[in-house]
């Protein structure tokens, strides 16, 4: 380890500052370490620097002991958590190689050893006092089983399913090493960073700041935003940020740390996350294979175990200045989004798929090559000097990539919305009861999908008792396009097309007179479409 002056911010500064005094527990009278800290923080606020910061200060009042390094998925891990935390110990001057050393144990290097070795040290990060960091993903569970624990953190904290969360990591952290740090300010301590909650999901890391101002002694919350580390910054960074950003919302929460607003009439009234969601699809055997040396090109669909080799992928892209493609699956009784992909102008459909798609299902062509396409009326304009359409083009692209395309909605006009309304609702609220497929989203590789339906507003439409989707977000220059109502789009249509014959007659021939939960107190009585 070399020592190295780092420069801090002022929410880094109160960060590191704040839990090395104790503070008043009113309840019990006594003084006591903070033991969770919780940063609500932008990008370019110095995440990754703060928390390679907490893991130098704990394996420097920690020798030998054992530290959690958590993440939603092992993919994460490798992916991004690994990385940034990588980045941000080389800025207190502690390298890999060196000062430690990942997916090994540095034994032969003559560095210390922990308390508790683990069997395995494919997931440890093991540092030369004999301190240890344990990579930790909610979707192995047994990554955290028989650990005992000094210390937690977790990076991009509101991707973390809570129940699991306390299940593989919090209870685990119980170890002070037979009392030997007991009074040390970070043993114990849990830290969690990341920037706003964009969906349901991460409502609890949210919820933290209410327990911090009931209980100060519990929890330190701490809000901040990228113009706290301005003089760390290129000056030119928040002009290109603003110019860059898809939208004022997405710099609004990006960059400055601003919490969006949630619709509260939305399209969608029978999704449900519990019934629609899942996670946790991933091969870990897979990923541990390719380890903690993976690449981008590692991360294909042979990551995936939600998706059936022997059936052909359903492709959907919506066009714009944003072009937005979900790939799924018609499962039987399933019907799965598998995946998201998207490319903003000035990168064309060919981006989308060449440089997406095509990598991405790679593996999957061994099995079947076969695309079932589907996308809305705008699919069959010719594009700007070309005999081609818009499907014609992107049907030439999955060609050349070894696809088989076979196109789903040629010359068909967009349903009315309160079509669509009816039948994707009554897909979400009956599927898995009357015949129909119940719909599952894959959580961790359709973020932007569910960001997309969660937020879709809907309006009553000019006919009396009909609703439409309100799509000024695909205008507004206040919502992230990612966000907007293109992806939700994508999500309609192969399901309408697939299923409005079907949920027609189950309304007819049953003489179906329930109804539709629409908003809060409010629903809609089922009528033919």
């Amino acid at each position: 380890m070399k020592n190295k002056e780092v420069s801090l911010n002022l929410p880094q500064l109160a960060a590191v500052e704040i839990p090395r005094k104790k503070v008043l527990n009113p309840v019990k009278n006594v003084l006591v370490w903070i033991k969770m800290i919780v940063l609500e923080w932008s990008r370019g606020t110095g995440k990754s620097t703060i928390l390679g910061w907490f893991i130098k200060e704990a394996l420097i009042q920690m020798p030998k002991a054992t530290g959690v390094l958590v993440g939603e998925t092992y993919q994460q891990m490798l992916s991004r958590t690994l990385p940034s935390t990588k980045q941000g110990l080389a800025m207190f001057g502690i390298y890999e190689d060196i000062d430690y050393v990942v997916g090994r144990s540095g034994k032969k290097l003559g560095y210390e050893m922990p308390f508790q070795s683990p069997l395995k040290w494919d997931n440890v990060m093991h540092f030369s006092n004999g301190f240890i960091m344990v990579l930790v993903s909610n979707d192995m569970p047994d990554s955290g089983r028989g650990l005992n624990s000094s210390f937690v953190v977790g990076d991009e904290a509101v991707l973390l399913d809570k129940e699991r969360l306390y299940n593989n990591v919090q209870t685990t952290n119980r170890s002070t090493c037979g009392g030997l740090y007991d009074d040390k300010p970070l043993c114990n301590a849990e830290i969690y960073a990341s920037s706003v909650a964009m969906t349901q999901k991460g409502q609890w890391f949210t919820d933290l700041e209410k327990v911090a101002k009931k209980k100060p002694w519990k929890v330190l919350f701490i809000k901040a935003n990228a113009f706290a580390n301005k003089q760390n910054l290129s000056k030119d960074w928040f002009e290109r940020m603003r110019d860059e950003a898809p939208s004022q919302v997405h710099y609004d929460a990006e960059i400055k740390n601003i919490r969006p607003k949630k619709t509260t009439k939305g399209f969608y009234p029978s999704l449900d996350p519990k019934k629609h969601y899942y996670r946790y699809a991933y091969d870990n055997l897979y990923l541990q294979e390719v380890g903690v040396k993976a690449t981008k090109k590692d991360f294909n669909c042979r990551q995936d175990t939600d998706y059936m080799r022997s059936k052909p992928l359903i492709v959907t892209i919506d066009w714009g200045n944003i072009m937005t493609m979900t790939v799924s699956q018609d499962q039987g009784e399933r019907y799965r989004c598998l995946k998201t992909f998207y490319v903003n102008s000035p990168k064309i459909i060919d981006d989308l798929i060449d440089e997406e798609f095509a990598p991405y299902y790679e593996p999957m062509k061994k099995g079947n090559n076969v695309i079932e396409f589907y996308y809305d009326r705008n699919g069959n304009s010719k594009t700007p000097n070309s005999k081609l359409t818009f499907a014609e083009q992107a049907g030439a692209a999955f060609k050349r990539n070894g696809w088989k395309v076979i196109y789903k909605t040629r010359k068909h006009e967009n349903p009315p919305h309160n079509q669509k309304f009816i039948v994707l609702n009554y897909i979400l609220k009956y599927g898995g009861i009357k015949g129909l497929p119940v719909v599952e989203i894959n959580e961790n590789n359709c973020p932007d999908l569910i960001i997309s339906l969660e937020n879709a507003p809907a309006m009553e439409g000019n006919q009396p008792n009909t609703i439409v989707k309100d799509k000024r977000s695909e205008k507004s220059k206040t919502t992230p396009q990612e966000h907007a109502t293109h992806f939700s789009d994508t999500f309609d249509i192969p399901l309408y097309w697939r299923y409005h014959k079907q949920v027609q007659r189950l309304i007819s021939d049953n003489g179906d007179r329930g109804s539709l939960p629409l908003f809060k107190g409010q629903s809609m009585n089922l009528m033919k479409p």
